[in-house]
């Protein structure tokens, strides 16, 4: 079941032999703000947001890399291969300066785009970041992976979803919005769900954030479990001139939970004259 506004149509761009499929909405002369889904999402997930920010923003979600109408990158991609292909989508679609929003794992890919490419970052949110593996010692990482993937490829997309999905929303979530966030996790197919936590496993948050030149402004949810609210608000703090917005009666997907407060915090960190 799927609610809210429709999605605007999905297309695709070549990117090196690759296809990447995106959606988009609003002028192409207003500032850029690209949406980077996390494992559970595909560009879909975004229905709030494209219409809601169109006045103010040229918005642009993708279908990560294996997700979606995107094709799988080769080998064990890391988060600058994600990066480096988020680079060529917006090459192709004409787009130089770019406010990424990362959502969950896609923190990761978000924080490494915006290290790489300081010119063509003009702020930085990171939403519901997951914090990758990384400082974890060698055993438990490679036991974080198996989990999450063993999981995934034992139950299969549908039954990891109906298993994992409603735990992510806040307490009280209607069941059209467990459907909606069920529907999207299922969505997922092994060549993209695999690889994309595979990245985690040598990632850690922690230590590339303080990296990015770019303004961080970090969005939580009160009810996240993947993502506390205290482990946020830490990580703001550890940056210079980080801001933590906390969204009230949301979990690990504000965007689809609370989507007036989300876009409302989007506004607020891409607002200022040099986010554009």
């Amino acid at each position: 079941m799927r609610v809210g506004p429709e999605p605007p149509p999905s297309r695709t761009a070549d990117i090196g032999g690759r296809r990447i499929a995106y959606r988009e909405s609003g002028d192409t002369s207003l500032p850029a703000l690209v949406l980077l889904h996390g494992l559970g999402g595909n560009a879909a997930m975004w229905r709030r947001q494209y219409s809601a920010l169109a006045e103010r923003f040229r918005v642009i979600g993708w279908d990560m890399p294996g997700y979606g109408g995107s094709d799988p990158l080769p080998g064990t991609p890391g988060p600058a291969d994600y990066a480096g292909a988020l680079a060529g989508l917006l090459d192709a679609l004409g787009v130089g300066r770019v406010c990424p929003v990362g959502q969950s794992v896609a923190a990761l890919i978000a924080a490494s785009f915006a290290r790489a490419c300081p010119e063509r970052t003009g702020a930085l949110v990171l939403a519901h970041p997951l914090f990758g593996f990384g400082a974890l010692p060698p055993g438990e990482r490679t036991a974080a992976v198996e989990e999450r993937t063993g999981a995934f490829l034992t139950l299969g997309p549908r039954g990891f979803a109906e298993d994992r999905g409603p735990r992510l929303l806040a307490p009280g979530a209607s069941e059209a919005l467990i459907a909606e966030a069920v529907g999207s996790m299922a969505d997922a197919r092994p060549e993209g769900y695999v690889p994309a936590v595979g990245m985690m496993a040598d990632t850690d948050l922690t230590a590339e954030a303080p990296h990015v030149a770019a303004r961080v402004h970090i969005v939580a949810g009160s009810d996240d479990p993947l993502a506390p609210p205290e482990r946020c608000r830490a990580l703001a703090r550890s940056l210079s001139g980080a801001t933590c917005t906390v969204i009230e009666g949301a979990g690990h997907y504000a965007a689809l939970e609370r989507p007036e407060a989300f876009n409302s915090a989007l506004t607020a960190a891409f607002g200022a004259p040099d986010s554009s």
